[in-house]
């Protein structure tokens, strides 16, 4: 795909992040932990609150209230923030997006993103037997097409990505070891991250012995239910200027988009949203894969990951698994691609907790920032890339700079 024009590149900063921390059971609520984030955030920025005039919120928690009006308007409230001239509601990576059209469009000066996540009692082993839990999970915020429970019918579930993992591992010849590596790697990571709910490193043996769940995908394979929440504050380039020395620039985006009837087919493995997202991302940068430092991917499931790292082009359509075996550094445990690009420094959904991917970013801009700490710290590392969605709708594929 050409080089095409992409007037936002590097004219939108991230200068300020925040969050709240993450737990199993905080006993708190969406907007106690959404402003926690958003207060964190704020202050990060050395932007007033009172200077904040959007706000975008983002995935199963204060983004599904957004759809009513009512997370924006709680967020707003609690801020003390007295009028907004642009509010958005997104999803995974999408409000990320969202926000930087508007900040660049002159629609809002500064915005604030917040995304919020609260483990409720659907998501545990033993609902799965109980009626009262499974009505939460069917009538409350995992209300799905058709009436049914989310365990039943949700195309989103583990069934469906056990079976595209079976069709991978059918077509190209890939072991379950290609999705264990991506999983020991995100804990080797985590066990880093003072931040992650799981902390303790696991092995190839801990990952091929977990208790399975829709085979070949066990425990290990999916993402962390937490309490927590995530928050940024972007601007305009030239405000940046004015408020830290060391502002993230967001160089490259794309929500792209396949038809539905391929997004949903097992057999159009490549010709999916993802490689649909990816490719317009990088015609609007001169930047390639191999000047990425930090690799992002989704992992919601860890076939999700593999995909997308198949689809930002780190490895040709069905060799993905071989190059994460030529990319493994067996002393560490952890993930090198092609010798140079590391993944999921902080953990990720699977072990530093599920916030819809908006972790990511917030470890990408400690990291950009040379202050994720030591031994996490990835060294003189420049661009950040994400893949922050599934194989069907809303991937966001976007690509972080630094000076």
């Amino acid at each position: 795909m050409a080089t095409r024009s992409n007037p936002i590149q590097d004219q939108v900063a991230i200068v300020g992040v925040g969050a709240a921390p993450y737990s199993r059971d905080s006993q708190r609520s969406l907007l106690d932990l959404g402003l926690e984030a958003a207060v964190n955030a704020i202050r990060d920025s050395n932007v007033d609150r009172s200077q904040i005039d959007g706000i975008c919120g983002a995935g199963l928690g204060l983004g599904i209230m957004v759809t009513h009006g009512a997370g924006v308007l709680s967020l707003q409230g609690a801020l003390g923030i007295p009028s907004l001239s642009w509010a958005m509601n997104g999803w995974l990576g999408s409000h990320l997006v969202y926000a930087a059209n508007a900040v660049y469009s002159g629609a809002c000066d500064y915005c604030l993103i917040v995304q919020a996540e609260q483990r409720i009692s659907a998501y545990s082993k033993a609902a799965n037997q109980d009626p009262f839990r499974r009505r939460e999970a069917k009538f409350g915020v995992h209300s799905t097409v058709a009436n049914v429970h989310y365990s039943e019918g949700w195309i989103h579930g583990a069934e469906s990505y056990a079976a595209f993992a079976n069709r991978y591992m059918h077509d190209y010849g890939a072991p379950r070891e290609a999705f264990g590596m991506i999983a020991v790697n995100n804990r080797r990571w985590a066990s880093q991250n003072p931040a992650a709910v799981k902390r303790t490193p696991i092995t190839m043996d801990d990952y091929l012995n977990a208790r399975m769940i829709r085979t070949p995908l066990g425990v290990l394979d999916m993402d962390l239910p937490v309490d927590g929440a995530e928050a940024l504050v972007i601007t305009s380039k030239e405000r940046a200027k004015d408020l830290r020395p060391d502002p993230v620039f967001l160089h490259a985006m794309s929500l792209g988009q396949a038809p539905v009837a391929e997004f949903y087919e097992n057999g159009n493995w490549g010709h999916q949203s993802p490689w649909k997202a990816f490719g317009h991302m990088w015609a609007r940068s001169e930047l390639r894969v191999e000047d990425v430092d930090l690799w992002y991917p989704y992992d919601g499931y860890t076939p999700i990951a593999l995909g997308l790292t198949e689809a930002a082009g780190f490895a040709p359509v069905g060799e993905g698994w071989r190059m994460l075996q030529d990319s493994w550094n067996s002393d560490e445990q952890k993930l090198a691609l092609h010798g140079r690009t590391r993944v999921q420094t902080g953990g990720g959904s699977l072990s530093h907790g599920r916030v819809g991917g908006t972790n990511y970013y917030t470890e990408a801009v400690h990291q950009l920032r040379g202050k994720a700490g030591e031994g996490r710290q990835v060294k003189d590392a420049k661009t950040a890339l994400f893949g922050v969605g599934s194989y069907f709708h809303d991937p966001a594929a976007v690509l972080f700079r630094v000076d």
